[in-house]
């Protein structure tokens, strides 16, 4: 794709950022109020792009490939998670308007989560010496996934009232204490004597 059309369709897509940002719905934008803001023509949009929800799809696509770039700095599932909700308050009216247009199903397709939850899933299972069983694997990231953008949606509405660090801390902490809770129940059920 030549320079020129690649910077024509990112100022495109950071006007659509901007006037969402500045309370406009997705649904009232105008290819005019775009072009104006970016100093284009209309012919300029229509060459690529067919209306604004086809940029808005590209813009989909272009947050994704964002936070795959973001996500390749961190170690951890918290770095991953911090990172996602950086983002996302950064960009919040645009992920309310994919949360908006797409749903939660939405989010889920732009939202790369399933790659890093197996980075995680296979690193503790190779710390841990636990086998790897594929489709309880499979279920469990699933699940996972689920649980995160639920977190995700919930923060995206103003559901959680903390910042991205609060959040992930009791993400944190949740998880710990399920963890703690089940290596105590095992031991219980084994007959071990805790004390």
């Amino acid at each position: 794709m030549p320079e020129n059309e690649t910077r024509t369709r990112r100022e495109l897509d950071a006007a659509l950022r901007e006037l969402l940002r500045e309370g406009k719905p997705l649904a009232q934008l105008r290819v005019r109020e775009l072009t104006e803001r970016c100093g284009l023509r209309r012919q300029s949009f229509y060459y690529h792009f067919l209306d604004v929800y086809d940029l808005f799809d590209w813009s989909v696509r272009r947050e994704r490939e964002c936070l795959l770039a973001l996500q390749e700095e961190c170690l951890t599932w918290g770095q991953c998670v911090l990172v996602l909700l950086d983002r996302a308050a950064e960009e919040r009216t645009f992920y309310q308007a994919v949360l908006e247009r797409r749903g939660r199903l939405g989010l889920r397709e732009m939202i790369p989560l399933s790659g890093m939850l197996e980075t995680v899933q296979r690193y503790y299972q190779a710390r841990s010496g636990q086998p790897s069983a594929p489709e309880e694997d499979r279920r469990n990231r699933r699940c996972a996934e689920t649980v995160l953008l639920s977190l995700l949606e919930g923060w995206l509405q103003g559901d959680l009232e903390m910042d991205a660090r609060e959040a992930v801390e009791a993400l944190r902490q949740a998880v710990e204490r399920g963890v703690a809770g089940a290596v105590w129940q095992t031991l219980l059920e084994r007959g071990e004597r805790i004390f």
